[in-house]
């Protein structure tokens, strides 16, 4: 998969080297998981996208993409899942050492996880006029995600006074350690562009994404879902 995604990422290259640039795109990004694995039970994202799509022949095209997702993961027990050794072998015991001494304390702990999501992404393409406003462009391709997985966890603490019929309330978080990798994924999708101005299209798009499985390798151990599907909606700047 290296190889070929090197090989395509060469042939787009020597494209833009020859000044075949067709047209540049911004997209806003909604995406969910349908595959979850692990834990997980539910991961969505927003984010944005920028490409750059190249001629090679007549309506044939390579189109490289990037930009930056966010996604929000729930995972009922991610604090145990998570492998984190100071929370489960040092932190957590002491809280429970705490309440049993105290019966005037009491705690609430919860956990919020986040994932940055930079995909690279390379595509080949072609373009059917349908009318002369409106094109579909069937894609195919892939790429490499590189995610960075981060959880912290919500500690709200009360301490109760009850000479002076008084609680004290206090919150923080703590921080665990980021789970990162770099997963490779195969991507295809469909692309419906009406033109707006000599200029300017208006783009709209779905994808379907299916992440590679390369067990102890590339971070895919850690990553929440196995497939993806995305909407794109934005402007086309033509040259």
């Amino acid at each position: 998969m290296k190889k070929i995604f090197s090989a395509l990422l060469i042939g787009f290259l020597s494209c833009v080297s020859f000044g075949q640039i067709k047209n540049i795109t911004l997209v806003s990004d909604y995406s969910f998981a349908q595959n979850k694995r692990l834990q997980i039970t539910k991961a969505d994202a927003v984010g944005a996208l920028v490409s750059i799509k190249v001629n090679v022949i007549d309506n044939f095209n390579f189109t490289l993409s990037s930009g930056y997702k966010l996604y929000s993961l729930n995972e009922p027990d991610v604090l145990t899942t998570w492998d984190w050794d100071f929370w489960t072998n040092r932190y957590y015991p002491k809280i429970l050492s705490d309440l049993r001494s105290d019966p005037n304390l009491s705690v609430e702990i919860g956990a919020v996880q986040k994932m940055d999501l930079i995909p690279v992404i390379l595509l080949i393409n072609y373009d059917f006029q349908i009318t002369d406003d409106l094109s579909i462009t069937p894609s195919v391709g892939g790429g490499v995600y590189f995610y960075t997985r981060r959880m912290f966890a919500t500690e709200t603490w009360s301490k109760r006074f009850p000479q002076a019929d008084y609680t004290l309330t206090y919150s923080y978080r703590n921080f665990a350690p980021d789970k990162k990798g770099n997963p490779f994924f195969s991507k295809v999708g469909l692309d419906v562009t009406y033109n707006l101005l000599s200029y300017l299209d208006i783009t709209a798009s779905s994808y379907y994404t299916k992440v590679f499985e390369t067990e102890g390798s590339m971070g895919f151990d850690m990553f929440p879902f196995s497939s993806e599907l995305s909407f794109n909606l934005g402007l086309s700047f033509k040259y």
